[in-house]
């Protein structure tokens, strides 16, 4: 009777541990294959004649237009999900304040370029430059006034609602404070002021407490943008031109906390506008190398191996590389019943 009951135990585990095996396998596979659905790069480009905004994969290959438009579309921003993009646009005609100013708006859309929509809706203020919060719910962004005694604008960082309701103003200041990056634990924004008198990276807190300058150096830095990890911040500085005439710029690389920054680009060309690879081992960047001409560019995260993803004669700025795709293995969470039963019967 026991050595009956001792072989069906040991027949029962022989078929858990195989049944546990197989899951994890199958889990294995289904992430090599998520890994190897190619990410998207989203970017500016005047190829059409016109400033458009289009997606590309991380290769410059499966190239697509997303926005058709007779005025300028720029500035595009992933969703953290893939599935939005928000931009700036000039469409909204009516929106002028002054003769010859066209006010830019925030604006939404799918990831395939259908239905846009106007989330700032601003009659007076232009508005530029997005980042989402991580967990999707909120849009931080640069909103001026022009104008303003004897500069031409002054800029805040403001945060609203993925709807475009409950904007607020976070930073309240009479500089220009612009170009807002949300940290990926959502609990901070890095931006560009000049309110030290020089153009410097800062960070706040998502409530807008806690204001820290991090790079407070001479030159001018700016367009700070978070390492998928948090760890890290890449940003544009000039530090390296040799002169006011020298037009050098390069995208540096520092810890979250502004310490030990590095030249990652290391050119005599303008190199601009960071955006990372989801996995953190590729950035890429906007530069003017190529004679002159603005191109995207993707090298690897310590800085080696820049390659030509647009080779374009048009202006290609701008690049946003987007999350990685949600790899759909079931549906209303079959996978997830499965693992679980595995993990009970185990």
């Amino acid at each position: 009777m026991k050595l009956g009951w001792f072989k069906r135990k040991i027949r029962a585990s022989y078929l858990h541990s195989r049944l546990l095996m197989l899951a994890v396998c199958f889990l294995l596979v289904l992430t090599n294959l998520a890994q190897a659905v190619d990410t998207s790069i989203a970017f500016m480009s005047k190829r059409s004649g016109n400033g458009e905004i289009y997606r590309m994969s991380s290769d410059g290959k499966k190239l697509r237009r997303l926005t058709k438009h007779p005025q300028y579309d720029g500035g595009a921003t992933w969703s953290p999900d893939g599935q939005k993009i928000t931009f700036t646009s000039f469409r909204d005609l009516n929106r002028i304040q002054n003769p010859g100013i066209i006010l830019g708006e925030i604006y939404l859309m799918n990831a395939d370029g259908t239905n846009p929509i106007n989330l700032t809706q601003s009659v007076e203020k232009p508005d530029l430059v997005s980042s989402w919060s991580p967990d999707g719910q909120q849009i931080a962004f640069g909103s001026s006034e022009l104008f303003v005694q004897e500069d031409l604008f002054r800029s805040d960082i403001w945060v609203m609602d993925v709807d475009g309701g409950n904007s607020r103003n976070l930073t309240k200041h009479g500089a220009q404070d612009t170009a807002p990056d949300w940290s990926p634990d959502g609990n901070q924004i890095a931006f560009t002021s000049n309110r030290d008198g020089n153009s410097e990276v800062y960070v706040i807190n998502a409530d807008g407490t806690n204001l820290i300058n991090l790079t407070n150096h001479p030159a001018k830095d700016g367009r700070p943008a978070w390492s998928p990890t948090g760890k890290l911040i890449a940003f544009t500085s000039d530090r390296d031109k040799k002169d006011e005439a020298d037009k050098n710029v390069e995208i540096y690389l520092m810890n979250a906390n502004g310490t030990n920054p590095i030249n990652l680009t290391n050119h005599p060309a303008e190199d601009s506008r960071a955006s990372w690879s989801p996995d953190g081992m590729q950035i890429a960047f906007d530069s003017n190398r190529d004679n002159g001409n603005w191109e995207i560019y993707v090298m690897n995260a310590d800085g080696t191996n820049p390659i030509n993803l647009t080779n374009h004669p048009a202006i290609d700025r701008g690049p946003s590389w987007g999350p990685t795709p949600t790899f759909s293995v079931a549906s209303k969470g079959k996978l997830a019943t499965l693992w679980g039963r595995v993990k009970r019967t185990w």
